[in-house]
């Protein structure tokens, strides 16, 4: 067994068990957020009450309404009844959170007037936003659900399955090999500026994908790991990193339209392609026949060039908050930003895949801009024969290749 076909088995095999957990925590975790930090109280005689430390709370809240009454709004001590003093204790652990937080759903007599309604509740504000004056505001529930629930969970299932599902293929079929070998001369494909602004847009892809990973999974997976000064500075740096990797990205996929959007023009040979799978389940070289990019290829292509617009115009709505939009088109812009990202990072793991360890041949089109001839033939026939004006299958001879035709 070749050694791609067993690199294949351990991805598949690792991203697999990876994506086995996430599915099991899916479906298994409850969408309740714990109370991690429990307050005590103790009266003027020392004794320990829970009463005192809910009183002490009620009155550090009064105090942050009427700061002229006395006390310490930051300290751990209030005057709660004008007599005795309450000090607060924040201490770590609460006992049976998850049952605490069950009952927080049980809704009584008293409290079903109240919690079923989803209504906005608003004052006065001198902080320079116009929706800074809303001081609850339901929606904001659902979309914590769905943004840490939904969304984090089916990235996991994303990037888990599409390299799980990479490597089982990459281990059942194996690297597309060239049917009949390199021949030793080259074709070119690529030149010097588009190959420059490939590697511009896949790099600052590559750093809005880790740094926006960082964002969203950070503080789940990272903070109980690094801690919380060290995630700040990291979240900080990648935020900042996020914003300023946009600048090259949409100016290289800007460019990759003024470059092949003739040539990603989907047409009737495209169907075909998909029909016949690409060829990629055959090694005789009689793949469908295509022109300078194949089904597949465009399919990245409108890909990375609506998803990638898209990824622009949600970021620069959530690089300026509410300059737009309110509550729910702000939530619905980190949301569509968080989803539209994670399926280009799916994407993306493809295009790698196909254009590196995948495929023989395929990586020397955008590291040194020329192909194999063979390789041209087999998987690009009709872009193959325009270039050279072959027709036969026989290579020509070097006497009659066209000037530039081949390699250095």
């Amino acid at each position: 067994m070749s050694a791609a076909r067993i690199a294949g088995g351990i991805v598949a095999l690792l991203a697999g068990l990876l994506l086995g957990v996430v599915v099991v925590l899916s479906f298994t975790r409850e969408n309740l957020v714990q109370p991690e930090v429990s307050v005590a109280g103790a009266s003027g005689r020392g004794e320990a009450s829970p009463v005192v430390a809910a009183e002490a709370l009620i009155g550090r809240s009064n105090l942050l309404g009427d700061r002229v009454e006395a006390g310490q709004t930051r300290g751990v001590s209030v005057d709660t009844d004008g007599g005795g003093r309450a000090d607060l204790v924040f201490r770590e652990g609460v006992a049976a959170p998850g049952q605490l937080t069950s009952s927080w759903l049980t809704i009584g007599e008293k409290e079903a007037p109240i919690l079923p309604e989803a209504r906005r509740i608003q004052g006065i504000s001198s902080l320079p936003y116009r929706n800074a004056a809303s001081f609850e505001q339901p929606g904001g529930r659902t979309w914590r659900s769905l943004h840490n629930d939904q969304v984090r969970y089916g990235g996991g299932w994303i990037i888990f399955g599409v390299l799980a599902a990479l490597g089982l293929f990459l281990f059942a079929r194996g690297r597309v090999k060239i049917a009949e070998g390199k021949v030793g001369t080259t074709i070119k494909r690529f030149s010097a500026t588009e190959r420059a602004n490939h590697w511009m847009t896949s790099s600052a892809f590559v750093v809005m994908a880790l740094t926006g990973l960082v964002i969203l999974y950070g503080k789940p997976l990272l903070l109980p790991l690094i801690g919380e000064a060290a995630l700040g500075d990291l979240a900080w740096g990648s935020a900042w990193l996020h914003m300023a990797s946009a600048v090259p990205f949409v100016i290289g996929v800007t460019m990759m339209v003024v470059f092949w959007l003739f040539h990603n023009i989907p047409t009737r040979l495209d169907w075909e392609w998909l029909k016949r799978g690409g060829g990629l389940l055959r090694d005789d070289g009689k793949n469908p026949p295509a022109r300078k990019f194949n089904a597949g290829q465009k399919i990245v292509f409108w890909g990375v060039t609506l998803g990638g617009f898209a990824l622009l115009a949600s970021g620069l709505l959530l690089m300026y908050p509410f300059l737009l939009l309110g509550y729910g088109g702000m939530q619905t812009a980190q949301l569509s930003h968080a989803i539209i990202s994670l399926l280009m990072i799916g994407l993306i793991f493809g295009h790698i895949y196909i254009g590196t360890i995948g495929m023989e041949g395929a990586f020397a089109a955008m590291w040194s801009g020329w192909v194999d001839r063979n390789w041209a033939k087999e998987h690009h026939s009709i872009w193959y024969r325009q270039m050279t004006g072959e027709v036969g299958a026989q290579e020509p001879s070097s006497a009659e290749a066209a000037p530039g035709e081949r390699g250095p």
